[in-house]
């Protein structure tokens, strides 16, 4: 079977210092998230729109993160999207998070950035163990704490 396309790529500030975790099997790992700025004109105006977007980064990249970036930081990162699910007491939730494989440091010294590329060399790539460690991060249910997300849409406002 043909693997399919995954790739996502954003250039954004942190909204939050990054939190540390630890999976079940004593691996590290961090959740972030980021905020990604959109400018566009609609009849002359200028306009402004920001999405946010969950990630996540295990392994040795996790602990760099940690130690280098923090909130307001601007960030370029590489990766996959990566979808969870769990029962609730509500019902049946998702999410869509990014799987963090490549993070690369922006600004200027002034800023505190230095330009260093950070990849998480020699971890497994999709397939290879970042699903098990998913799993083994969110104890099996694939549950993260409702804390961390907002509300999920209702059905009705699901453009599809």
């Amino acid at each position: 079977m043909a693997s399919d396309l995954n790739r996502v790529l954003l250039i954004g500030n942190l909204t939050r210092d990054p939190e540390q975790k630890q999976t079940q099997n004593g691996k590290s790992y961090c959740k972030f998230s980021i905020a990604n700025n959109r400018t566009y004109t609609v009849d002359g105006n200028k306009k402004e729109e920001t999405s946010f977007f969950n990630c996540v980064a295990f392994g040795r990249l996790s602990e760099i993160i940690i130690q280098y970036c923090q909130k307001g930081k601007q960030v370029a990162i590489e990766g996959r999207l990566a979808q969870r699910s769990w029962d609730s007491p509500e019902g049946k939730r998702s999410i869509v998070e990014i799987t963090v494989e490549n993070l690369q440091l922006l600004g200027g010294k002034r800023e505190g950035g230095s330009g260093n590329d950070y990849r998480n060399e020699g971890a497994p790539r999709p397939g290879q163990g970042y699903d098990q460690d998913m799993a083994d991060a969110f104890g099996g249910k694939v549950e993260p704490d409702a804390s961390d997300y907002g509300p999920l849409p209702e059905d009705d406002d699901i453009p599809f």
